[in-house]
């Protein structure tokens, strides 16, 4: 009898940024309501693969539901993959992240029931209350870093 296999689960997440007078911004949004990381910014938008889904296809549709922009494959930019372990749920998770700049529509609030806020940050400047791995994500595409481990170390998380 064959052994089953660990199956991974597979987040993505894309950094929206833009350049004003010779600062990059980034788009984040306040969670709530989702049980996990409420009240804390994360993301433009994030969400998970599907079956027969692929990373890009999951991106650019989360961009639309979450949203509401319009995203084309050759706009999203591979940024990095952090292998992530959250202790208190006992899950591990690749996250691939993307970036794009480059969209049709206005960014805005979509899904209103999990999102309070959707808003515009000096990337050198995040808020206080920014989900840990997230702040890592932008670090991470600030230094070109393109993998990276969080949580297995009992400092993190």
């Amino acid at each position: 009898m064959e052994k089953e296999r660990y199956k991974l689960r597979c987040g993505v997440f894309l950094i929206i940024s833009k350049i004003e007078n010779n600062k990059e911004y980034v788009l984040l949004q306040k969670r709530q309501n989702t049980r996990v990381l409420d009240n804390l910014y994360d993301l433009a938008c994030s969400g998970h693969l599907e079956k027969n889904d692929s990373a890009k296809n999951a991106i650019i549709r989360e961009a639309k539901e979450e949203i509401g922009i319009d995203i084309e494959e050759q706009d999203l930019q591979f940024i990095s993959t952090m292998h992530t372990k959250i202790k208190n749920k006992n899950l591990e998770y690749i996250f691939i992240i993307f970036k794009s700049i480059n969209y049709n529509g206005i960014p805005t609030i979509k899904e209103p029931d999990k999102c309070s806020n959707l808003t515009w940050f000096d990337i050198e400047n995040l808020p206080v209350d920014i989900i840990e791995s997230r702040k890592i994500m932008l670090n991470n595409y600030l230094n070109k870093i393109p993998y990276y481990e969080y949580g297995f170390n009992k400092e993190e998380y």
